[in-house]
Formats: C-alpha cells, sequence, structure tokens
C-alpha cells in the first residue's frame, strides 16, 4: 500500500524537485491511478518512488542463497582449506611478538 503521510506524521517541506520524460502511455496510467486512490498526482508520485526505492534499498541490502548455493557455501564451512604457507607464517610471526593475547 502507498503512504501519503510523512513518517513523522507532519508534512515535510517540500523543497526539492526532480523532472522526468515519459511517453503518453505513462502520464495516462499515473492519471488513472491517482484518480483511482483520490490523490494528486504529485502525492501519487512520491509515495510510489518512495515505496520503489525502498524496495530496491531492502533487496540490496542482502543476499538470498539458491538451494545450490547455499549447499556450497555450507560444504565449505564443514570443510575449510588448510592454510597456506604465508598464513603459517603469519601464525608463527604473531606468536613470536605476542606473548598475552587476552
Amino acid at each position: 500500500m502507498l503512504n501519503f503521510k510523512a513518517a513523522s506524521g507532519e508534512p515535510a517541506k517540500r523543497t526539492r524537485t526532480t523532472q522526468i520524460r515519459h511517453d503518453d502511455r505513462l502520464a495516462e496510467l499515473i492519471e488513472h491511478a491517482a484518480l483511482a486512490l483520490a490523490v494528486d498526482k504529485s502525492a501519487f508520485l512520491r509515495a510510489a518512488i518512495e515505496r520503489e526505492a525502498t524496495r530496491v534499498l531492502d533487496r540490496q541490502s542482502r543476499h538470498t542463497l539458491t538451494p545450490e548455493d547455499a549447499g556450497i557455501f555450507a560444504a565449505a564451512l564443514d570443510a575449510p582449506p588448510a592454510p597456506t604457507p604465508r598464513a603459517l607464517a603469519a601464525a608463527r610471526n604473531y606468536r613470536a611478538r605476542v606473548v598475552d593475547a587476552d
């Protein structure tokens, strides 16, 4: 559902503008949708843009593994690779320099 009220309950001061170019088909679609919800086009567009931007950012903030990828990931966790010579040398160097690492 589109949210036609500001999140704080108070209408935010609208000082910014964004211009887009679109065709007649999209113009009619916007007008019909705004009319169906009994709001003006600006209110409809603000709500629709906010909803879509939030959805995009939400989806981009996490990664969903496919079942195949999840199996590969779990197998990798169950069988970690052997440490490389460089990692072993770094561990030896660390133990030589650090006496007590609580």
